[in-house]
């Protein structure tokens, strides 16, 4: 009878083990999250030279290198494979020790016990209970490592925002100093007119106004610059008085993919889309655990050493399984992972329209800015300055005002810097809109000459 229980007692580890391919996918997530823990830290890593001119693909890249918050989300995945490896174990087996009709009056002479018995006790779950319930931790595993690409695309667009700002600051900062030339050579014209009497002191006050109203601007704009300056090195875990040097001058850049390219790259790289796929297949792993649960019965196999000091040796083989169908927590477990597995689907939707949201309201963004930018730079920038020397000229030959030639000199300059605004809003768009995707796309420069 017991050398019977034994054979389908052996047989059942082979039925509580994980999967192959649940082994094969818990070793692709470790990997994955190993790449951002193996990478040195800002500590150890050494500072990067960044004095020379710098590009936004270099700092960006730099910046996601150096994260300590990838690094810390990947030790979160790392730990949910280890997580799904013990929920795919089985549970430690049991050693008991028992003697057998001691003494009454002296219950510590275990010497003169009837019978002694060593046993090992061993408990099997359900039959495919350890591998859905395996499955549904590396599914867990999945969902954070998706967070890695969603916090690696919130990281690049930070310090493409920074850079962005960064060159904004130094174009105005440019533009500020060629008013300022522009200012001094209305003041050597003044004082010309002045000593030959064409002019009064009124033009010459009007000047030095704007003068110092230009330096003022210049110190303002140096404070942008030295802020966004402290918050590219922060991203790049450097002093935040590190030197930083020039950026490289590119046009402005654009992402001509049509919406539909658009949701159909988001739907495979959008960090919140692949983590509601995965919390959805964990919980479908964890509803096939509880349904294994309800319905196969778990088995507890002994196998025992008896010794009768009176009598020879032997083994004792035990068995015993539980009875799910009678009563117990299992079913309301299974409803409960039913229900939770309807939660996630639901959310899967939600996260569905969600990103079809961000992605259009990004795309539509970037496409207004484009067209202003068009105006801008092809229209309105190139009529300023052919105004400006037609002023300029005509201020020389005493037909037109000083006053004619500032109001001129600063529309000019409005417009420049409504241009260098715009090709940072530019900026931003195009980092929000890889953020919205979850990946970085491929960018066009932008020719003011061609109206799309």
């Amino acid at each position: 009878m017991r050398a019977s229980l034994l054979i389908p007692a052996l047989c059942l580890p082979v039925l509580g083990c994980v999967s192959t391919q649940t082994n094969r996918a818990l070793d692709r997530s470790y990997r994955m999250a190993s790449v951002h823990v193996q990478a040195p830290s800002a500590e150890e890593a050494p500072l990067p030279d960044l004095t020379g001119p710098i590009d936004r693909n270099a700092l960006v890249a730099l910046a996601v290198a150096r994260s300590p918050s990838l690094a810390a989300v990947a030790h979160r995945a790392r730990s949910m494979v280890h997580a799904a490896r013990a929920e795919g174990s089985l549970p430690a087996s049991e050693l008991g020790l028992q003697a057998w009709n001691l003494p009454l009056t002296r219950p510590y002479a275990f010497g003169e016990a009837d019978m002694y018995m060593v046993e090992l006790r061993q408990r099997f779950p359900a039959s495919g209970s350890l591998d859905a319930r395996a499955r549904a931790a590396a599914e867990d595993a999945q969902a954070i490592l998706a967070e890695v690409v969603s916090e690696e695309r919130l990281t690049a667009q930070r310090a493409a925002g920074a850079y962005a700002d960064y060159v904004h600051g130094r174009q105005d900062h440019a533009l500020h100093h060629q008013h300022l030339a522009l200012l001094e050579q209305m003041q050597q014209a003044v004082q010309a007119r002045f000593t030959t009497g064409g002019t009064g002191l009124a033009d010459a006050a009007r000047v030095d106004l704007e003068l110092a109203k230009t330096r003022r601007a210049i110190a303002r704009i140096d404070g942008d610059v030295a802020r966004a300056r402290a918050t590219i090195n922060s991203l790049l875990r450097r002093p935040v008085d590190a030197p930083l040097g020039e950026p490289r001058e590119v046009l402005p850049e654009t992402v001509r993919l049509s919406v539909d390219e658009l949701l159909t790259r988001a739907s495979s790289t959008r960090g919140a889309t692949l983590a509601a796929d995965a919390r959805v297949r964990a919980a479908s792993a964890r509803r096939d655990a509880a349904q294994a649960e309800a319905e196969v019965p778990e088995f507890t196999v002994g196998l025992g050493y008896w010794q009768d000091p009176a009598r020879r040796p032997g083994i004792g083989v035990t068995a015993s399984m539980s009875l799910p169908w009678l009563w117990g927590p299992q079913r309301h477990r299974l409803e409960e992972a039913r229900e939770l597995e309807a939660s996630e689907l639901s959310s899967e939707g939600a996260v569905s329209v969600e990103l079809q949201s961000e992605v259009t309201s990004a795309h539509a963004q970037l496409v207004a800015l484009e067209q202003e930018i068009f105006i801008v730079h092809g229209q309105a920038v190139p009529a300023a300055r052919r105004s400006i020397d037609a002023v300029r000229a005509a201020y020389t030959t005493g037909n037109a005002s000083l006053l004619d030639w500032v109001d001129t000199a600063r529309s000019v300059l409005d417009l420049e810097m409504e241009k260098t605004d715009l090709n940072a809003e530019l900026a931003q768009a195009v980092a929000a809109l890889e953020r919205a995707v979850g990946s970085q796309l491929p960018r066009v420069a932008i020719s003011t000459e061609e109206h799309p």
